[in-house]
């Protein structure tokens, strides 16, 4: 007859219990879910970091095709194939204010990077460049200079008589949409915290981020970048990233721009200028 510890002993080696058996399954539900939290958040740091090295890329290579043609390239649109409207610069576009700032209108999206123009890689089948997300990097410049030439930074032979005396009067970059004036003359960050002087940005960069522009609502800081309707705009919004429930609702733009003053001195160094 078999002691009670040898019975115990029998049981234990015939395998688990289905409570033992149910323990062992939420450990290894709590590992996996933690291993899979980690492998995405490590995934999105990693476009977050490839983004951002994307548009360093392209800075560069703007500055490298400024300092080639003397004049910085126009904004692309999604009917232009990655180059520049027009070729060869001068007057971007039409002269409307989406030509230089971006937005949609009537089924054409404005303000998207030259990647073709100044020879920008990856692109997409249609010439476009892509961040890390897979989107389409947008581009402004500016249209309003101080003081008042027309087409000053994408017209070589302006920029060259002009010089640099000449600085530009709308784009600028504010820490929220909150409290801008985006119809005043020239656009301003109104009561909202600046991040740029008015007359600093003459050229930006920005990727919509993880959610891109395809969202059914943007929050009123993303749609400041969007801008959407093509509307007289230059008013572009950087911060950190925030969450849907924050006061600008979602955010994870990426932004950089280009400085008069970094402009200016790459093409004295260049002998593009004075």
């Amino acid at each position: 007859m078999l002691r009670p510890e040898a019975k115990s002993l029998r049981r234990r080696a015939a395998g688990f219990t289905l409570a033992e058996l149910a323990i062992v399954l939420v450990i290894v539900g709590l590992l996996l879910g933690s291993m899979m939290a980690m492998v995405s958040t490590q995934t999105e740091q990693r476009k977050w970091n490839d983004t951002q090295s994307r548009l360093e890329t392209a800075r560069d290579a703007i500055l490298g095709y400024a300092i080639a043609n003397g004049r910085l390239p126009c904004p692309a649109n999604s009917s232009s194939a990655g180059a520049e409207v027009p070729l060869g610069g001068g007057t971007c576009g039409t002269g409307n204010t989406y030509d230089y700032y971006g937005g949609v209108v009537a089924g054409v999206t404005y303000g998207l990077l030259p990647a073709v123009t100044i020879g920008y890689q990856p692109i997409d089948a249609q010439g476009f460049a892509l961040d890390g997300w897979g989107n389409r990097i947008r581009y402004a410049v500016s249209k309003v200079t101080t003081p008042s030439f027309a087409a000053n930074f994408t017209n070589a032979t302006n920029l060259k008589t002009n010089g640099i005396a000449v600085l530009p009067y709308d784009l600028v970059v504010c820490a929220s949409a909150t409290g801008t004036s985006p119809g005043s003359t020239p656009p301003s960050c109104g009561t909202a915290p600046t991040v740029t002087s008015q007359k600093t940005v003459v050229a930006a960069l920005y990727s919509p981020g993880k959610n891109g522009l395809g969202q059914v609502t943007l929050g009123t800081d993303e749609a400041e970048n969007g801008n959407p309707a093509g509307a007289n705009n230059a008013i572009i919004i950087s911060h950190t990233p925030t969450p849907a429930g924050a006061a600008g609702g979602e955010f994870d733009d990426q932004v950089l721009w280009l400085s008069i003053g970094t402009l200016y001195t790459k093409l004295i160094a260049a002998g593009v200028l004075p």
